[in-house]
């Protein structure tokens, strides 16, 4: 029996995120509840977590999936699992996050609600009006997090310049307007990816407070930041032969969203935000479902 139409997929990467699977599905609920939604959990652990998505996604009774990428199927690593994941996506709508709790989900429906007027992509930003980056665990991870946004910046500044975060990893995208099969993904840095490698998406911002991680342990390390520099690397070359600019700061549409003080009105917004309107040559009119 086919899965009924669901409107927004949360596609939540997981390496060895057993111990926050459970607190973040319980949040979830609600959310996906309001937004017509479910979740699918791309895994790349090498711990119990496959077995505890599963279960936990039993006793919450809500749409929850789930893709493991078995040891030495895992190509790109976590940012690789997001493009995993969207090629299999037939929801209009995919909202990227991680497991830890960082990213809080209740901010979903924002993100969504922003996605009106043409909005491709609505980034959840650290930076932009009241959001914050206090859950950055130490002053290294602070300076090393600015430090790869000022090297993006600098390598992509007519790209980038509209976008206050883009090294975020919650992120709202019209699941027709990427292709993921022309993605390169190293590491954790989907975003950028998708910034450089998609011309022309109109984008959108909504301000998030960044959260302390829930349990665990953070993937940030030595290895993936020289991920991060042979993927930025990478995209400069790709871009280099692009003819004229990449893309200017107008052709980007960048605007600070406030939720509204009611959820509810989050369903009168969703109609336009929503929309199912993708071309027949849409890369989701391809794409093959996953296995529930």
């Amino acid at each position: 029996m086919p899965r009924p139409l669901r409107q927004v997929c949360v596609l939540v990467p997981t390496r060895d995120e057993s111990g926050n699977v459970a607190a973040l599905l319980s949040r979830l609920g609600p959310v996906l509840t309001v937004v017509n939604g479910e979740v699918l959990f791309v895994d790349d652990s090498d711990d119990d977590t496959p077995s505890v998505i599963t279960a936990a996604g039993r006793a919450s009774g809500g749409p929850v999936r789930i893709l493991h990428r078995a040891p030495g199927e895992r190509p790109g690593g976590l940012g690789g699992a997001v493009q995993a994941g969207l090629g299999t996506v037939s929801a209009p709508w995919t909202v990227v996050m991680d497991a830890d709790l960082q990213h809080p989900p209740e901010r979903i429906p924002d993100l969504l609600a922003a996605a009106v007027g043409g909005v491709d992509l609505v980034v959840a930003s650290r930076y932009s009006g009241n959001g914050t980056a206090e859950g950055l665990s130490s002053r290294v991870r602070r300076v090393g997090s600015s430090g790869a946004t000022g090297l993006a910046r600098l390598l992509f500044p007519r790209i980038l310049a509209p976008v206050t975060d883009p090294m975020s990893g919650f992120f709202a995208v019209r699941t027709a307007a990427i292709d993921p099969a022309a993605l390169r993904p190293r590491g954790f840095k989907i975003l950028l990816e998708v910034l450089v490698r998609t011309p022309r998406l109109q984008v959108a911002e909504v301000p998030f407070e960044f959260a302390e991680r829930h349990t665990g342990k953070s993937k940030a390390s030595a290895r993936e930041m020289a991920r991060y520099l042979r993927q930025l690397v990478a995209l400069r070359i790709a871009t280099a032969d692009r003819p004229g600019p990449a893309r200017s700061p107008q052709t980007l549409k960048v605007a600070e969203y406030h939720a509204p003080d009611d959820t509810e009105s989050f369903v009168v917004a969703s109609g336009e935000a929503l929309r199912t309107d993708a071309p027949d040559q849409s890369w989701a009119a391809r794409r093959p479902a996953a296995a529930g």
